[in-house]
């Protein structure tokens, strides 16, 4: 897949420390841990993964400040290798720097669309793949970035995915 246009990491230097280090210790994962409550809901299997719809707000408050729209295990640590997570609402937490999502709905706790679930969906699903081939974080997000535009289900404008900046 070639990419219509790279963007060069401007992000601090401990992202790809931190992402790296989650990513190697991956293989070294406890399969028998696995979180589940109300905030989890199973949706279905794809691609050898199971399927969450989850509540992003109430992982940003317990698990991981970061999390956005979706995430898996290769990503955040807590997620099993063979589970993609895809938050149920698009979110906008104050004046959080890094709770706040880029999309145009500026509503706070407004659900995703049919088809904002599925895009990001694919989007995991390839940064996934990506990732187990070797690539870095950044290159996977970037093709997966790419694979949301050729896929259609929104438009460009709307395929904004927040990435940690800081």
């Amino acid at each position: 897949m070639v990419l219509s246009k790279k963007l060069k990491d401007k992000r601090s230097k401990l992202w790809a420390v931190l992402e790296k280090e989650i990513q190697s210790r991956a293989r070294n994962k406890d399969e028998s841990f696995r979180l589940s409550g109300k905030w989890k809901k199973f949706i279905g299997k794809r691609s050898g993964h199971k399927i969450y719809s989850v509540d992003g707000r109430r992982i940003r408050n317990n698990l991981c400040a970061y999390f956005g729209h979706g995430g898996h295990g290769l990503v955040h640590e807590f997620i099993p290798l063979d589970e993609i997570w895809v938050s149920s609402h698009h979110y906008n937490e104050g004046d959080s720097k890094i709770a706040h999502c880029n999309c145009k709905i500026k509503r706070n706790n407004h659900r995703v669309s049919k088809k904002f679930f599925e895009s990001t969906l694919i989007h995991e699903l390839t940064e996934c793949e990506e990732m187990k081939k070797g690539k870095p974080y950044w290159e996977a997000h970037q093709v997966a970035l790419q694979k949301e535009k050729e896929i259609g289900l929104l438009s460009e404008s709307d395929i904004i995915r927040t990435i940690r900046i800081i």
